[in-house]
């Protein structure tokens, strides 16, 4: 029995080994590629054409065996994330070229290790092409030149993109249709009587908010989340992290460190309040406000709470005293 449970150890302790081996190997390995921007919004009218450089970067110590491609893409979620699929095509592709003279989309070019190149895109716009965005990402995808003998003949390869926003308009700031929707407390921390929202004056707080584009163009949300007593007499200001709304969509709001807002009232806020956020831009205005009163909610209850089991003490002890 004490001989198979060595053994047992024995394999454990080697299979552990190698898990360790494997893993330090994998996670040694150092990708090492850069693209700059990350992120291109353009405003081109029909007829016209621009150039935008895109600068990749190959920081590792390997030679980079690249191909650049462009991708459509759409709006994945409210937190801004967009949706690629690779095999995803669409006609305005053919408005998107290379003009460098050795790399092509879709075909192999070397980047030397510590070294950086350019990529040249050029965006022609025909004269009949339809108003509206295009939203696209320039993928550039690493491949392995040498294969590590550690890794056992893994392939290894990396992808690196800049997402493009590419608006044809004859304006140069289109107008957009924005609205902020959903502006709520916290699941659970509010009783909502009517339109009021109530709130307890001692418990830190969450808001959050929406802003959906109905229009056809990308929107942009600067602005201000504030609560305030009266429009002259705001108690809490809050800027509204700048991010782009893609056309036909809809995105969270919030600061620069949250998605939410976050707001601690104080002990003196009892009463009807209002908490708005404004959308100031150059092409999206956008209001909306909900109406809340503060109260004492949890020194209530526990105030209740201490005269309910007064009584009951009350109660008892004149029982027993009969």
């Amino acid at each position: 029995m004490k001989k198979i449970s060595l053994i047992i150890l024995a394999i454990i302790i080697s299979l552990y080994s190698l898990l360790y081996i494997h893993v330090k190997n994998v996670q040694a390995v150092n990708i090492g590629l850069g693209i700059h921007p990350a992120l291109v919004k353009v405003v081109i009218r029909p007829g016209k054409n621009i150039t935008q450089v895109i600068k990749i970067d190959n920081r590792s110590t390997d030679n980079k065996t690249l191909v650049a491609r462009l991708v459509p893409f759409t709006s994945a979620d409210d937190f801004g994330n967009p949706n690629i699929d690779p095999r995803t095509t669409a006609p305005w592709l053919e408005y998107f070229s290379l003009a460098n003279s050795k790399i092509q989309f879709d075909q192999p070019f070397e980047l030397k290790a510590g070294q950086s190149d350019q990529l040249i895109l050029s965006i022609s716009i025909p004269a009949e092409a339809p108003l509206g965005d295009l939203y696209a990402t320039l993928l550039v995808t690493s491949y392995a030149t040498g294969i590590d003998n550690q890794l056992q003949g893994s392939a290894l390869s990396a992808t690196i993109g800049s997402n493009l926003l590419i608006s044809v308009s004859t304006q140069g700031a289109p107008s957009t249709i924005l609205k902020i929707t959903d502006l709520l407390p916290e699941e659970g921390k509010y009783l909502k009587i009517g339109d009021y929202y109530f709130l307890d004056n001692i418990t830190p707080l969450y808001f959050t908010a929406l802003a959906k584009n109905e229009g056809e163009f990308t929107a942009e949300t600067k602005g201000v989340f504030r609560i305030e007593r009266n429009e002259q007499n705001p108690i809490e200001l809050q800027s509204v992290l700048p991010q782009y709304v893609l056309a036909k969509s809809q995105r969270r709001l919030g600061t620069i460190s949250d998605s939410k807002f976050f707001f601690t009232p104080g002990f003196s806020m009892i009463g009807p309040h209002a908490v708005r956020i404004d959308i100031r831009s150059e092409n999206s205005n956008a209001s909306t406000k909900i109406d809340v009163i503060f109260f004492p909610g949890k020194i209530l209850i526990g105030i209740i709470a201490a005269i309910i089991f007064l009584r009951l003490i009350i109660r008892i002890s004149t029982s027993q005293n009969e």
